[in-house]
C-alpha cells in the first residue's frame, strides 16, 4: 500500500470520526430519531470536511510519527464516540488534534533567511547625504 493512499486513508477517518461524532450528538436531542432536514445539515457540513481532511492529508508532508499520531488520535476518537455523551465530544476533539496534526505538516516550508534579503542601513542613505 502507497504511502499517500495511507495519508488519505488516515485524513478521510478523521473526518469520518467527526461525522460519527455529529450524528451520535445531534441523535442525542431527538427522541423520535433524526428528521430528513437534520440529516442533510449534518451532511452539508461534514462530508465537505471529510474531503477536505483527506484532500490535505494527502498532499501533506506527514512523516512516519506524524502517521502514528493521526492513527492514534483517530482510532482513540473512533473509540470514544461510542460512549455515552462524552464520548462524541471527545472524539471531535481527537479528530480537531488529527486534523491540527495534518494542517501543520502541510504548511508550506520557511525559505532559508540570507544575508542578501536584510537591507543595511547603509544602503538606505543617499549619497547626498555622505
Amino acid at each position: 500500500m502507497s504511502v499517500p493512499l495511507v495519508k488519505f486513508g488516515l485524513g478521510a477517518l478523521a473526518g469520518l470520526v467527526s461525522l460519527i461524532a455529529m450524528v451520535r450528538l445531534v441523535t442525542g436531542g431527538f427522541s423520535s430519531g433524526l428528521s430528513w432536514r437534520a440529516w442533510a445539515f449534518i451532511l452539508v457540513a461534514m462530508v465537505p470536511f471529510i474531503a477536505y481532511a483527506a484532500w490535505r492529508a494527502r498532499h501533506g508532508h506527514l512523516t512516519g510519527g506524524s502517521l502514528v499520531a493521526v492513527m492514534a488520535l483517530d482510532l482513540t476518537g473512533l473509540g470514544l464516540v461510542w460512549i455515552f455523551t462524552f464520548g462524541p465530544v471527545f472524539a471531535l476533539l481527537c479528530s480537531l488534534a488529527a486534523f491540527a496534526v495534518i494542517w501543520v505538516n502541510d504548511l508550506p516550508t520557511r525559505a532559508p533567511r540570507g544575508e542578501d534579503q536584510f537591507v543595511r542601513i547603509e544602503d538606505l542613505r543617499d549619497d547626498d547625504d555622505a
